[in-house]
């Protein structure tokens, strides 16, 4: 394999930024303007919300697990939910319509608080560049589309310090299938997909399992959110389904702080009376600057679904988490919840990208290789983009703005399961329109390195085989047939004794590691939040979304986080009747 020169690198590596991959997209297809999706009823700008309204649900964040829990929650036996999303709608951002808009929302992300971008860049302290979604949607609406279950030993695991999580596998399934008949399609796989599925089975990722949305050993085809025309579904569609007059999403709301209320202190046998406080709403601020109150009906609830950086963040601003750590900073504390915040984690990425030498098409991942369906080994993975050359290269030369020059990079990377290395998430001001601090110490378990090395074995064996050799490209100065063939190496290349050598190929994975923006934790199942996804010391408050996983669910959590939303809408529900039908006891053996 031979790297190319370090200049063209650095210049390829400018794509991923480069101001023409910003630019706009014609609205829908083939020049027609896309008719408002059918949730479009439900939004409205923050700006134009009242002062102050009452809820029977309140969800902050209308994102991966937020849209289905209030699509759920304002559906049939549901109440009045209100959504509360800090970014603008999907319909805003021409790009994040197809597949081939990915790039170009990377692209667009930006780290402002105040900016409008679909998408907000942030780095860890690790100095990993990472991205968190800013639209309606969430990740679902920038990401790279992929669908998969999860592993079945992930929902035993599911929960920290003992918290059996309680799964209703039934209800599970149920969940998936419902987010399924909406968003999840079968892709047509051609090109590098092609390639890359038969040097998966080639390297001895066996068997060959088909399409299926299952996390199954070997190598499949997954479902995509991008339907048969190719545009983009994303959990914003599934707002769809609530009943009209009970929800309303109001988009470019910034949720300040929850609201506390102090209640009756809860006696406990051998201990005294411990104090308790309950959600009684939240502080939301749009565009303007200006501050509302949504307030919660008697027996509401607010649930947080901000993510694994907003849900934490949150829980913080709002005095819930480690007292210490909030009184430092001039915090009331209503809740000593220490574990707050810790406990993140971001699944590792490492890989191999290549300039091919012959033509590719833009695909995103669509096969993937899993070589123990337990977890214990890497995932595998690919994707191919088609991307235009920034102004800057073209300056002084033969091309002009309306010719642009385009390049193809493959690249196939593995992906860390778990992982078993964890960092925190912290505050560094009160102010909540700051992002928090954030450290996931990558690849510092020796066992997540081990998987790495043995993951990245895996890439070059799928490189090696076969069905790749069409890829690689003439080198040297002889003749055509006589020049050696090998791949043009976009960045580091994988040192040459890779096969027997762990400390060197364990340096390359640490030196090249970055992200698959799979991170989650801060708020884990079992220290954050209880079986039931509550608050642990406080009232009326739910933690719904990837910030109470302690481990990725698979190959891509999208499919897991959406089912959850889904889930936990329906054990509400049911608890709501519950407790409708206690009170009609109650009442019909009063008046008896």
């Amino acid at each position: 394999m031979a790297a190319i020169p370090t200049r063209l690198h650095l210049l390829l590596a400018a794509l991923l930024v480069a101001p023409t991959l910003a630019a706009a997209q014609p609205r829908g297809f083939g020049g027609v303007v896309a008719p408002p999706p059918a949730y479009a009823r439900y939004v409205v700008d923050a700006a134009e919300t009242a002062a102050e309204e009452a809820y029977d649900y309140i969800v902050v964040g209308g994102g991966t697990a937020g849209c289905p829990l209030a699509a759920t929650l304002a559906g049939p036996g549901g109440g009045r939910v209100l959504v509360l999303e800090r970014g603008g709608a999907p319909a805003e951002f021409p790009p994040l319509a197809t597949a081939g808009g990915f790039v170009r929302t990377l692209a667009m992300a930006d780290p402002a608080p105040e900016s409008d971008a679909p998408a907000q860049t942030f780095a860890s302290e690790d100095g990993v560049p990472n991205v968190r979604a800013r639209v309606l949607g969430g990740a679902t609406s920038i990401n790279a589309g992929f669908y998969s279950r999860a592993h079945p030993d992930w929902f035993r695991s599911h929960g920290e310090g003992g918290e059996a999580m309680n799964w209703d596998m039934k209800l599970v399934n149920s969940s998936y299938e419902w987010v399924e008949r909406e968003l999840a399609f079968q892709p047509v796989v051609r090109g590098w997909q092609a390639a890359v599925r038969a040097g998966l089975l080639e390297a001895n990722v066996t068997p060959w399992n088909g399409f299926t949305m299952d996390h199954v050993s070997g190598t499949k085809v997954g479902a995509t959110t991008f339907d048969s025309s190719g545009r983009r579904r994303s959990a914003a569609d599934l707002l769809a389904f609530a009943r009209p007059g009970r929800l309303r999403v109001a988009i470019r709301a910034t949720v300040t702080r929850i609201i506390m209320s102090p209640i009756e202190p809860v006696a406990r046998r051998g201990r005294s009376p411990q104090p308790a406080v309950a959600a009684s709403g939240v502080v939301y601020q749009d565009r303007l600057l200006q501050q509302h109150h949504a307030l919660l009906r008697p027996g509401g609830e607010v649930i947080l679904s901000a993510g694994s950086l907003g849900s934490p963040q949150l829980l913080l601003l709002s005095g819930i988490g480690p007292a210490n750590d909030l009184t430092s900073l001039g915090i009331p504390v209503f809740a000593d919840v220490p574990d707050v915040g810790k406990h993140m984690f971001d699944n590792p990425r490492n890989g191999i990208s290549i300039i091919p030498s012959i033509p590719i098409d833009h695909s995103l991942i669509q096969v993937v290789g899993i070589p123990s369906a337990n977890g214990n080994e890497s995932y595998l993975e690919a994707a191919s983009y088609i991307v235009p050359l920034a102004p800057i290269l073209r300056r002084g030369g033969p091309f002009s703005p309306s010719s642009p020059l385009y390049v193809t990079v493959v690249t196939i990377m593995e992906k860390v399961p778990g992982p078993l290395s964890e960092g925190s998430l912290w505050l560094t001001s009160s102010n909540p329109l700051e992002s928090p601090s954030v450290r996931f110490n990558y690849l510092s378990r020796r066992e997540d390195l081990a998987r790495c090395v043995t993951g990245m074995r895996r890439v070059a064996k799928v490189l090696e085989s076969t069905t790749m050799d069409v890829f690689r490209s003439a080198m040297g100065s002889l003749s055509q047939d006589s020049r050696r063939r090998e791949f043009r190496i976009v960045g580091a290349a994988l040192p040459v004794d890779w096969r027997t050598n762990d400390t060197a190929l364990g340096d390359f994975c640490q030196q090249t590691v970055a992200t698959l923006w799979h991170y989650h934790g801060g708020c884990v199942a079992g220290s954050v939040v209880d079986r039931d996804f509550r608050v642990f010391r406080v009232r009326a408050l739910r933690v719904v979304d990837g910030s109470t996983f302690r481990e990725t669910p698979g190959t891509n959590p999208q499919a897991t986080i959406m089912m959850m939303g889904r889930y936990i809408g329906q054990k509400m529900i049911d608890e709501r009747h519950s407790r409708r039908q206690v009170r009609t006891s109650t009442d019909s053996s009063s008046n008896a």
